[in-house]
């Protein structure tokens, strides 16, 4: 497990530079974000920056120097997800029961949903390939047709 010192996530996420931009976005897009970052979200970012494989430095120099592209490329993505059905690769019999819809609190943002459009930002401007490696690696459904997206998303 990651402890909350250890946690590189945690430290991007309660930095002030993050902060700043997250808020930005909740206004710009008036959208709900949790009021903390609890350690089991920050475990899940965790793994997701290090499948990217992109370093703390990295995440960090992107937040003081691409701030206003992350920030676009947030709110173009969200624009054109945000009401999108999840396109979920369930096999036969796996499917969510209503009932389960329910309980996956639908409408709340983590904070940590910055940090992974950054992680998108960035592999997409470094390599197309390692965008869609990072993208399987990470199961989302059709990584190919996201990535496309994403690259379109961070071009404008």
């Amino acid at each position: 497990m990651v402890g909350n010192a250890q946690s590189t996530a945690k430290k991007i996420v309660l930095s002030s530079e993050y902060q700043c931009l997250l808020n930005e976005l909740r206004e710009s897009l008036v959208i709900p974000v949790e009021a903390n970052y609890e350690d089991m979200l920050a475990e899940f970012d965790d793994e997701s920056l290090s499948l990217s494989r992109l370093s703390e430095s990295e995440i960090v120099k992107a937040l003081h120097e691409e701030v206003a592209q992350i920030q676009a490329y947030s709110e173009r993505k969200f624009r054109v997800l945000d009401g999108a059905p999840d396109e979920q690769e369930f096999a036969p019999g796996e499917q969510l029961d209503i009932d389960d819809y329910e309980e996956v609190g639908e409408g709340v943002c983590s904070q940590g949903f910055l940090l992974i459009n950054i992680i998108e930002y960035l592999l997409a401007k470094a390599d197309v390939d390692r965008l869609q490696a990072y993208l399987k690696l990470q199961r989302i459904p059709n990584a190919k047709k996201y990535a496309k997206q994403v690259v379109e998303f961070v071009n404008g």
